[in-house]
């Protein structure tokens, strides 16, 4: 077992989310909040010492996020939410922040763009 030099933050959607989400695609299934929160987008950032500079990484990267997390429902660009502000990524998810991140394996992590396998 091996720590990771990482903090791991859990993105959770929100109502306001599934509310878009719903209306986005009508062919969605019905899906309840407590569905799409139990398979949760988990992104590794820098170590921080406490959870307010983790959020202001975010904040400092919540466009990347925010289209990362809606590209991956495959809804079409033109039915993404109209406000993709830092205001509206807050009110579409909330974050869960954990500071010790252990690794099981001792083989290579690969890594790749996350672009570039969801386009």
């Amino acid at each position: 077992m091996y720590f990771v030099d990482r903090t791991a933050v859990v993105l959770k959607p929100t109502e306001k989310f599934l509310s878009w989400l719903k209306s986005s695609d009508q062919d969605m299934p019905d899906l309840t909040l407590a569905q799409i929160r139990t398979n949760c987008s988990v992104y590794l950032v820098p170590q921080f010492d406490e959870p307010e500079a983790v959020v202001s990484y975010f904040d400092e990267r919540y466009q990347e996020i925010f289209e990362a997390e809606i590209s991956g429902w495959d809804i079409e660009k033109s039915k993404w939410p109209q406000d993709m502000s830092l205001q509206a990524f807050w009110e579409f998810f909330e974050v869960e922040i954990h500071d010790m991140v252990l690794d099981m394996d001792d083989s290579h992590i690969s890594v790749s763009p996350v672009f570039d396998n969801m386009m």
